[in-house]
């Protein structure tokens, strides 16, 4: 009997520390094109995402590439406010704005060349596990054109 309660014991603790983060993206609900004197310089995403549970010391935000990962940007995201989830639960809705070029704005009057960006996203709890989001493995990806 002591041994079957000692294993059940750990075994609900096990499973209790187990359960991680959820993080999902939401989508790209802003996109912001920035030019001067006829050349196209830059693209500014705003990319929505969700985090389960609701919990204080998260931080979170995106990795990104415009150049098919021979550079990579990290980002912040911000937490904008908590929401009632589909189940009943409460979630946490963040934002990352991030911006990218590929090969433009390196010549005056260069016109758009198009790209594009390859992203995903990360959540750290407040013990310092990551948690990430990356489409399964094959990246979230936005066409720039």
């Amino acid at each position: 009997m002591k041994k079957a309660l000692i294993f059940a014991l750990t075994t609900a603790a096990l499973t209790l520390g187990s359960f991680g983060d959820g993080l999902w993206f939401k989508e790209v609900s802003n996109r912001y094109d920035y030019t001067k004197y006829a050349t196209w310089l830059m693209t500014q995403l705003k990319i929505n995402f969700g985090v389960w549970p609701v919990a204080p010391g998260h931080s979170a935000g995106c990795v990104f590439t415009d150049d098919g990962w021979n550079s990579v940007y990290w980002q912040n995201a911000q937490w904008e406010y908590n929401a009632q989830g589909a189940y009943g639960t409460w979630d946490e809705h963040w934002t990352v704005y991030i911006t990218a070029s590929g090969e433009n704005g390196q010549y005056m009057g260069q016109d758009l060349v198009p790209f594009n960006i390859e992203f995903a996203l990360y959540l750290v709890d407040q013990y310092g596990n990551w948690y990430w989001d990356n489409n399964g493995g094959m990246n979230y990806s936005y066409f720039i054109d």
